[in-house]
């Protein structure tokens, strides 16, 4: 097989592949949420977020909190997430990835950390971001 005949084949594969996924959209999923912990909503998580340990020092049932680079580094590599909107003076940060559909609500703290107190499926880059921090817990 010549060395062009490998690259359309290759190609080919790589496209019947994604063709699947390209053609479900992501926004045709409903918005659902989840707490980082499951017996607090993200209310309370968010109402404590300066108590809560880095995760290197954390029991297994409890947010994921780690310097602000890592944070990102995290999102924006294993999710594909974009930083969205803040709320909360700027405290409080959707990400959102729309190749995947995921959401993520992080909290910064003074101490440059972040914790992650929500997270879940069914992003869309035009839904209102205020949509995501209620399903998460935190509207008015």
């Amino acid at each position: 097989m010549t060395r062009t005949a490998r690259i359309i084949l290759a190609g080919s594969v790589a496209l019947l592949t994604a063709m699947p996924a390209l053609a479900s959209r992501i926004s045709d999923q409903p918005v659902q949420g989840w707490s980082a912990m499951g017996d607090s909503n993200a209310a309370q998580l968010l109402a404590r977020i300066d108590s809560l340990p880095e995760s290197d020092r954390a029991a297994s049932d409890q947010p994921y909190c780690a310097p602000d680079s890592e944070i990102r580094q995290t999102l924006r590599h294993d999710f594909e997430e974009q930083p969205v909107e803040s709320a909360g003076g700027d405290m409080t940060r959707l990400w959102g990835s729309a190749q995947l559909g995921t959401w993520t609500v992080v909290v910064g703290r003074d101490d440059r950390t972040s914790c992650i107190i929500a997270s879940g499926i069914g992003f869309d880059p035009e839904q209102d971001a205020e949509v995501y921090f209620q399903t998460a817990g935190l509207g008015d």
